[in-house]
């Protein structure tokens, strides 16, 4: 799917931020199914994977680490870019994200230009990973099949 056209999913227990995230995502281009906590956020990954997740650190029911960790452990979502919405904004706090496996941490409020920055920056580099690893399988076969053909 072309970046431009990318699938994410909005986690935010907070109705303001979940709108206006959401807005500031869909006028880019992107599909968003905004969720109001983790454990619908998961769910929804996992019944179909986006190619993005957007999820605040501080939710009800699920909040963004357990989501994260949830994503990581399934290997249908495992390799999904998660990038972290968090109030706190020390370094302490990116570090945390960052070693939890997310892949990016965003401090609210949110500047806009950063936020669809980062977002972008993230679809373009999986894309850019899909196409090496679809490069890489498609010489490995060619290199199998001139091999049977030497036999």
């Amino acid at each position: 799917r072309p970046v431009h056209s990318a699938r994410l999913i909005l986690a935010d227990d907070n109705a303001d931020v979940r709108e206006y995230v959401g807005r500031l995502l869909r006028n880019h281009g992107w599909a968003v199914y905004a969720c109001t906590d983790g454990a619908s956020a998961l769910a929804a990954a996992q019944a179909d994977p986006p190619d993005l997740v957007l999820s605040d650190v501080m939710m009800p029911v699920l909040d963004g680490f357990g989501l994260l960790r949830a994503l990581r452990a399934d290997p249908g979502t495992s390799g999904v870019p998660v990038i972290l919405l968090s109030p706190r904004a020390g370094e302490e706090s990116r570090i945390e994200g960052l070693e939890a496996g997310a892949d990016d941490y965003l401090v609210k409020p949110l500047s806009a230009r950063e936020l669809i920055a980062r977002v972008g920056a993230h679809l373009s580099l999986t894309k850019a990973s899909e196409r090496a690893t679809s490069e890489v399988q498609r010489a490995h076969s060619s290199r199998k099949k001139t091999h049977e053909m030497l036999r």
